[in-house]
């Protein structure tokens, strides 16, 4: 994680999620601790406000268009704190190549017709792609989330609070 002086400061907080904001995941390191008042005072109110599930339990998905590469981020907030950021738009599969090997992939949270939706976890950089894996093994492998979170030693500590399989809901 970036070394922050004081993290409240809405210019360290900006500079600190620059790289996620321009898609320069290579660059990104993690998701600072972040209040939802410090968000507030580095991006002003969201432009919509929502509930939403992540993971197992609700948050308060807060986006924010911008004009940057990433189209903005949605921060997804519980309890004051923001624990996930996630692109608008999301970058080319390029950078896939880039990365190297995720520290964990994780069954698909994602529904998408013709693939399953892999969840790469870089556990040191904070950042878990969303990655379709097309059922046509012709077809290229394709980003279709990207979330910046804090980074975490091992992969486990991504669990029921983020991440939700598909394979663990209740189908009739």
């Amino acid at each position: 994680m970036p070394p922050i002086t004081n993290r409240d400061d809405p210019e360290i907080i900006r500079a600190n999620l620059k790289p996620f904001l321009e898609g320069d995941l290579l660059s990104w390191h993690g998701l600072p601790q972040l209040s939802v008042t410090s968000l507030f005072a580095a991006f002003g109110q969201p432009q919509k406000q929502e509930t939403v599930n992540m993971g197992w339990y609700p948050a308060q998905r807060l986006t924010y268009p911008m004009d940057v590469p990433s189209g903005g981020l949605a921060a997804y907030v519980r309890d004051k704190r923001v624990l996930l950021i996630e692109a608008l738009i999301t970058p080319s599969n390029i950078i896939l190549e880039y990365l190297g090997s995720p520290s964990a992939i994780k069954p698909h949270e994602i529904i998408r017709p013709g693939a399953y939706v892999h969840e790469y976890l870089f556990c040191k950089k904070g950042l878990v792609l969303s990655v379709a894996e097309p059922f046509d093994k012709n077809q290229p492998l394709q980003i279709i989330r990207v979330r910046g979170i804090q980074p975490l030693e091992r992969p486990e500590q991504y669990g029921p609070e983020f991440h939700r399989s598909v394979e663990d809901e209740t189908v009739w």
